[in-house]
């Protein structure tokens, strides 16, 4: 017998994800399913900060051993899958192709990995290079049972924010008039219509976005609506209805467009802001968003960006009168 994690569907995307990165994951073993839930096997218990705020049990069933071959300690952390495509960032070429021939050899549902070069150009786009595989860039990659259809070098998704999207879609009410300012394909918006009865606003400037925003909808059984918009959301929010809640990420950027987000925020509306920032930045946005009438009711740490760089997550309320 052998500790599993036992966890439900819905969940199981996220927390596979917290797992993956803190290397808790026994990979020897298969994680397994049955109707309503999914048991991942664990290399020890001491979980709990992994996956804090949501729902888990540890259980002892007989493991599966894996089909595949173990991947190499190198592998851990080192990359993103998105649906059967996988990127790294590793920058020294031998360990990225190291690591390329042992995901193909050891995942065979993966078509291609690709070598994300940086982000360029208006749309954050990755310059992609292909280590091994097939060269095809479109995927479907599924997520809080949630489908999403999109193409990795058109559009900027990111995997890593799964857990984010689950925690800001449920804390959404019924009948909420939600925008999302920089909203990509969807992926905030279709994890909250996919659970919520709330009527959302998508506005992206790249049509490419909206192009797999639109097909990703068309994949799922939604409860909320969402009406997708292609364009600069400093100009379109002026046409729209007041909100209950405003979603703003766009890390490096998210600033300029706080107080045009601010306007459209009904009094006792939230607002989700994430902002790249260093530990001094990030008390000084504190202290404007108190002078500027919002409450700070949270403020999480989403991921590291670099040595002094961390992604900040403020979820504030508007009191002002």
């Amino acid at each position: 017998m052998k500790d599993h994690l036992k966890v439900s569907k819905e969940d199981a995307q996220a927390i596979l994800q917290k797992l993956r990165k803190g290397n808790w994951i026994d990979f020897e073993n298969q994680i397994q399913r049955d109707t309503d839930n999914v048991y991942i096997p664990l290399k020890n218990t001491e979980v709990d900060e992994a996956i804090v705020n949501l729902p888990w049990v540890i259980v002892s069933i007989e493991p599966v051993p894996s089909k595949d071959k173990h991947l190499p300690k190198l592998a851990g952390g080192a990359f993103d899958l998105i649906g059967d495509i996988a990127i790294t960032k590793i920058r020294e070429r031998d360990r990225a192709i190291h690591l390329a021939d042992a995901l193909t050899e050891t995942h065979p549902n993966i078509k291609g990995v690709f070598l994300d070069k940086g982000i360029t150009g208006p749309f954050r786009l990755r310059d992609l290079e292909l280590l091994r595989g097939g060269p095809g860039t479109i995927t479907q990659y599924r997520e809080n049972g949630v489908i999403f259809r999109l193409d990795v070098s058109k559009v900027y998704f990111s995997p890593r924010l799964a857990t984010e999207r689950m925690f800001v879609s449920r804390e959404v009410r019924v009948g909420e008039n939600i925008i999302d300012m920089f909203a990509g394909i969807g992926a905030f918006s279709l994890n909250i219509a996919k659970t919520q009865k709330a009527s959302i606003y998508a506005i992206d400037s790249n049509p490419d976005a909206i192009k797999y925003m639109k097909e990703s909808i068309a994949l799922n059984r939604l409860i909320g609506t969402i009406e997708p918009i292609c364009g600069d959301s400093l100009e379109i929010i002026n046409a729209l209805p007041d909100a209950d809640r405003i979603i703003m990420n766009l890390p490096h950027e998210s600033h300029r467009y706080l107080r045009k987000a601010i306007e459209k925020l009904r009094r006792n509306g939230i607002l989700h802001y994430y902002e790249i920032l260093d530990m001094k930045g990030i008390e000084e946005r504190m202290e404007e968003f108190r002078d500027l009438g919002l409450f700070i009711m949270k403020k999480r740490e989403v991921h590291g960006y670099s040595s002094s760089l961390t992604m900040y997550s403020l979820t504030a309320a508007m009191t002002g009168e």
